[in-house]
């Protein structure tokens, strides 16, 4: 249990909604695991709230935070300086201080190539679908393509007008294309909220896009098991979900908040 005193440190994420969330409990274990005084909790931000709640982050010290859902790209304006990553795709899921400045980037992309990586799934040379068009969906594209050194991707969005991310062999395509393209997806990823909780009976494809030749990983991480892994077991996908992706991209973020532990 940290024992909260007047140097105890405060960090967290901002959100909406952010009551399903299970950054707290990966990062307050974190800070006890290396033994630093600071606190992560999760701080609901409505969207026309967003403004003053980064005036009050910077007015109250706050040592860093993470940015989750609707505020990836909106939060951009109100920051000093933004990563290259942050630059390319649009989107900020991680606050931290550098020098006094209150800089923004995107661990998004790191996580998700870990989770990959642990799960055994190499992405070089294949060919990818991605479902969503907003800063998680942008931040893992860049990953893909310009990281890790994928063959393709193919980005399905019911928004395409919000799509700006310029990537070499990637092309933008509506929502509904998805079946058309099946026999040639080796991993098909998830980068919309379709299916997180409370719409747990929600799935962003119809079981009928889905193919045993596929891999598929949900980002969504509440549940662990959402209804598009699930069908996409039924029919003998190998599956990934997303607290693996939540997990490195939060240390990704502690290293950046307290780089000398």
């Amino acid at each position: 249990m940290i024992e909260i005193d007047g140097k105890t440190k405060i960090l967290g994420v901002f959100g909406d909604p952010v009551e399903h969330t299970k950054s707290p409990s990966i990062q307050n274990a974190l800070l006890k695991d290396r033994e630093i005084n600071a606190v992560y909790v999760p701080l609901p931000v409505a969207k026309d709230n967003l403004k003053d709640a980064i005036a009050g982050f910077r007015a109250m010290g706050f040592a860093g935070a993470n940015v989750t859902i609707p505020h990836k790209e909106q939060v951009i304006p109100f920051l000093d300086y933004i990563s290259p990553v942050s630059k390319a795709t649009g989107s900020v899921n991680t606050l931290y201080w550098d020098n006094g400045k209150l800089c923004g980037t995107s661990t998004d992309g790191l996580g998700a190539l870990r989770n990959l990586e642990e799960s055994g799934m190499d992405i070089k040379n294949k060919n990818i679908a991605l479902l969503g068009s907003g800063g998680a969906a942008k931040a893992l594209a860049y990953a893909f393509m310009e990281i890790a050194g994928a063959a393709s991707l193919k980005i399905f969005s019911i928004e395409p007008e919000l799509w700006n991310l310029e990537l070499k062999n990637s092309s933008l395509h509506d929502f509904d294309e998805v079946k058309k393209y099946r026999d040639s997806i080796d991993l098909l990823c998830n980068a919309t909220p379709l299916g997180m909780h409370p719409n747990v009976n929600q799935s962003p494809v119809d079981k009928s896009i889905l193919s045993k030749n596929m891999m598929v990983f949900d980002i969504v991480y509440n549940p662990l098991q959402t209804k598009l892994l699930q069908e996409a077991e039924e029919v003998g996908c190998k599956t990934l979900g997303g607290i693996g992706m939540l997990m490195h991209q939060g240390l990704e973020s502690f290293k950046l908040w307290f780089p000398d532990s």
